[in-house]
């Protein structure tokens, strides 16, 4: 996928979801109001992409995992809770 691409992806994009790390620097080209899901261990906690979303003015929900391994029935529990709020 071209940068072109993925800009223009991120910016129709309502919900974006990643682990943290460099992928999730394309929230830069989010619009407004976009939903940002972040997948972050406490081990490795760091407040860019908050920051950056509150820069944004983007919906920033952080799942926060105790260790370096995700739970995938709890991320999905999360999903679900998050996007049960926004009303899909």
């Amino acid at each position: 996928m071209s940068m072109k691409d993925q800009v223009k992806a991120i910016q129709d994009a309502s919900v974006i979801i990643g682990a943290h790390g460099a992928g999730l620097t394309h929230i830069v080209s989010a619009t407004p109001n976009t939903t940002i899901f972040e997948i972050i261990s406490v081990e490795f906690r760091r407040p860019h992409f908050e920051l950056i979303a509150k820069w944004k003015g983007l919906e920033y929900h952080p799942m926060h995992l105790a260790n370096s391994r995700a739970d995938p029935t709890a991320v999905t529990e999360k999903l679900k809770e998050i996007m049960k709020n926004l009303g899909c």
